[in-house]
């Protein structure tokens, strides 16, 4: 398998029958309709999970993994990331792209300044911001501010007259 993409972390136990409660790092209707994931520890290895089912509470995700019926049997996931194979996610429009696909691409203004490298991107709720390696450039990415993505040169355009430097 090429690479894994991050799409969660296992944050609880929720009820008593094996249930895990998961913060997503994707949109909920991503979860929808998946049948493996895959969890993973600091150091460990990639582990599949099969998927008996999966339910939304709020901004959370709550997911049962068959063979795992019981509270005692699930408690060791606690703190446990939760990833999918990269060739498993959705496939997107040709100007969409992951938030994982902008870090390491470089960002430049539209006068030609090069401002460095993404190193993050980070969820600020209403909009996203991509952290650029020093942390001491943030840049919201709105529409207003990033003119182009370009996903074969690996590169962000943005409008400098919009970041104060």
């Amino acid at each position: 398998m090429e690479g894994f993409v991050i799409i969660g972390k296992v944050l609880d136990t929720f009820g008593l029958e094996g249930e895990l409660k998961v913060r997503p790092y994707m949109p909920l209707e991503f979860f929808e309709g998946l049948g493996r994931i895959y969890l993973k520890r600091k150091g460990g290895d990639y582990v599949p999970f099969e998927l008996e089912w999966i339910d939304f509470m709020n901004d959370k995700v709550i997911l049962k993994f068959k063979g795992y019926d019981s509270i005692d049997a699930v408690r060791q996931f606690k703190g446990a990331k939760v990833y999918l194979p990269e060739e498993d996610l959705p496939c997107l429009e040709e100007d969409e792209f992951y938030a994982y696909e902008l870090v390491g691409m470089e960002i430049e203004t539209d006068k030609g300044k090069k401002l460095g490298k993404v190193i993050r991107v980070q969820d600020m709720g209403p909009y996203d911001v991509l952290v650029v390696e020093d942390e001491k450039i943030v840049i919201p990415f709105v529409s207003d501010i990033v003119l182009e993505v370009d996903k074969k040169k690996k590169k962000v355009i943005i409008k400098e007259e919009l970041i104060p430097f």
